[in-house]
């Protein structure tokens, strides 16, 4: 009996041992395979760490900046922009809308066009003086008026019509040494005395009438040279003149002029000699042809206009300055031209966009540079293609999206779209080239005072590639900074003499 226990007891223990064994394996199989598993899960989900592209502020998207930090701009911190990547895995570049949401935010895009349009314009203007007719009439000598005609600013006279009668004090006895050497019959002394007659600013066919009456002139009478406007009377009985002094300004009114306005972007279509139709309510017959003779080269300040002038013939005196005329310019011949919209235009200030339709509810804005100005619509003269599509309605709402997300406007050229920014407002600061690549500089400045901006360390875009030319990194230099639409533009780097 006890035999059959003690054989029993060690087989007991064996079994049990051996079911331990086989248990501690399967639980350790179980999980390994789990581990595995989620190791392979964890290995596969796909990463949902975004690649981060630059920091910004919200408030001022346009400027970008490499590396976090508080915003200059605003009292809040800069804010991560990550790459949107699509299926070609370039970065975001267009504002994306659902196509179902296009119709009921009112967006309609209409397509870039070529057409050929009439080079004739419509234009207002004025009837003037023709200036370089105008007359004054001046004292020759020192003289006293003894009698003007009962004339004033803006009455008009004839030819020979007396205006104001003069006593000249010095030409009476230049006049009696005349007289006496023409007693004498010397002709060089009678020369003589004619010539300092003249000197004195008598008139020659006045000298003349003395040398043939032998009597002294006691007054002179100045009269109209021609017909026309007394523009400006300087004369009243009893006063003294100077000699040179101005008595009266007298404009013809044949001929006169067109004085028209053109806006600047409507130069390119009106040249010399260009014919012209002018529609006159006020005259008979109403309209009148003429040719365009000048083209002033300045541009009003103001107006942003250009005069331009035409010279007609007013042979019926019915013209009369300050009369308003419809002005039709004909053009020498018509062009084919990129055309949209005008409406479809954002004017910054700074340059002018459109927001292009790529289709699939994706907008992009574009930089174009506009032509001539045709009234509905506007020429482009580079920027689009024919067949592009161009928001005309929601363009704004579009603009003000792509402006929050970051979006850099597409430039008209390759090259930096900012290098006329030399005309814009500059601000200046002082630093440290850092690194100098790929058109663009990184610089470590003191503080933009007229941005209220910080020293910090950042990249700026060159406005071309002369810019930095002949600089090298660890240089210090002067900054001038313009704000474009895509942020700060380096204009110019300018070194800055070693301090002892």
């Amino acid at each position: 009996m006890n035999i059959k226990r003690y054989f029993f007891l060690p087989l007991a223990g064996l079994l049990l041992l051996l079911v331990g064994l086989f248990l501690g394996w399967k639980i350790s199989t179980n999980s390994g395979a789990q581990q595995g598993a989620m190791k392979m899960e964890t290995g596969s989900a796909p990463s949902n760490k975004k690649k981060v592209l630059y920091w910004y502020d919200p408030m001022y998207p346009q400027q970008h900046f490499e590396e976090p930090g508080p915003s200059p701009f605003m009292d809040m911190d800069l804010v991560p922009r990550y790459a949107d990547s699509g299926t070609d895995g370039n970065p975001l570049s267009a504002v994306r809308i659902d196509p179902a949401m296009v119709q009921n935010l009112g967006i309609r895009s209409v397509p870039v066009v070529s057409t050929t349009t009439s080079t004739s314009l419509q234009l207002s203007g004025l009837i003037s003086f023709n200036d370089r007719t105008l007359t004054q009439l001046q004292s020759p000598s020192s003289a006293f008026i003894e009698q003007v005609w009962p004339l004033t600013n803006g009455d008009t006279v004839s030819t020979g019509q007396p205006l104001v009668r003069l006593r000249v004090p010095a030409w009476t006895g230049a006049q009696h040494e005349l007289l006496a050497v023409l007693a004498s019959g010397n002709d060089d002394l009678v020369n003589a005395g004619k010539q300092r007659l003249l000197s004195l600013g008598m008139p020659a066919s006045l000298v003349s009438k003395i040398e043939q009456q032998r009597e002294p002139v006691e007054t002179w009478t100045i009269n109209a040279p021609h017909d026309g406007v007394i523009n400006k009377l300087n004369a009243r009985p009893g006063m003294t003149l100077m000699a040179g002094e101005t008595v009266a300004t007298l404009q013809p009114l044949k001929p006169v002029w067109i004085e028209v306005a053109v806006p600047e972007k409507q130069l390119s279509q009106i040249n010399i000699g260009d014919h012209i139709t002018a529609t006159l309510p006020g005259a008979t017959p109403s309209q009148r042809d003429g040719t365009i003779s000048e083209i002033l080269p300045l541009v009003d300040p103001v107006s942003r206009t250009v005069t331009m002038r035409v010279t007609l013939p007013n042979s019926r005196g019915d013209l009369r300055p300050g009369m308003s005329t419809q002005v039709q310019v004909h053009g020498q011949t018509s062009v084919a031209q990129l055309t949209v919209p005008s409406n479809a235009l954002l004017r910054t200030g700074q340059r002018t966009l459109v927001m292009v339709d790529d289709g699939n509810g994706r907008y992009r804005p574009q930089e174009v540079q506009e032509g001539t100005d045709l009234g509905e619509q506007t020429q482009i003269m580079a920027g689009l293609k024919v067949g592009e599509k161009v928001v005309v309605n929601g363009q704004f709402l579009l603009d003000s999206e792509a402006n929050l997300q970051g979006i850099e406007v597409q430039p008209v050229h390759a090259e930096t779209a900012n290098s006329p920014a030399a005309q814009h407002n500059l601000h200046y600061a002082k630093g440290t080239i850092v690194e100098l690549a790929g058109g663009k500089v990184k610089l470590r400045h003191g503080p933009f005072e007229s941005l209220g901006m910080p020293g910090m360390t950042m990249r700026f875009s060159l406005a071309n590639d002369q810019v930095a030319g002949g600089l090298h990194e660890g240089d210090q230099v002067r900054i001038s900074v313009s704000d474009s639409d895509n942020g700060l533009v380096v204009e110019s780097l300018e070194i800055l003499e070693d301090t002892p």
